[in-house]
């Protein structure tokens, strides 16, 4: 009778490990999929509030050149010559920018973001960790009440 006692115990308690690790499981999951939905809402967040202020600070540029280019154009007792003087720098950047393709500038904007996206990984690896720990000090603090 004893030993139906034990297999009869044995089982709960394989049933409860194995309850306590599909939640752990489940719990482990659930936080991961957060750290990840916050950390690409931050991103997604910092990449919006850079491109409202490029496209701010696009918009100043172009009425300063539009600025210049009048004054330049009643300087020179011609509008026209005005916006060409003020194109024609622009129109040379432009054009070494597309067929020059400079590396340099392309790896320096992939290395922050990349910078940008590890560390946001590790401050949520961090938070992780710290909120593990504290679900785990109250589990262990219910299965010893």
């Amino acid at each position: 009778m004893s030993s139906h006692k034990q297999k009869d115990e044995l089982g709960k308690r394989l049933r409860a490990i194995t309850s306590d690790l599909k939640s752990y499981l489940e719990k482990r999951i659930e936080l991961t999929m957060l750290n990840i939905g916050e950390a690409v809402s931050g991103i997604m967040a910092a990449s919006v509030q850079r491109g409202i202020g490029i496209f701010l600070l696009l918009g100043g540029i172009c009425f300063l050149l539009f600025a210049l280019a009048i004054y330049l154009g009643d300087l020179l007792e011609s509008q026209s010559l005005g916006y060409v003087v003020v194109s024609i720098p622009l129109l040379l950047v432009g054009g070494l920018f597309m067929y020059l393709k400079p590396d340099s500038v392309f790896k320096q904007i992939q290395h922050q973001f990349e910078s940008e996206l590890m560390k946001s990984i590790e401050q949520n690896g961090k938070t992780e960790e710290e909120s593990l720990k504290i679900e785990e000090k109250a589990h262990s603090k219910s299965n010893e009440g």
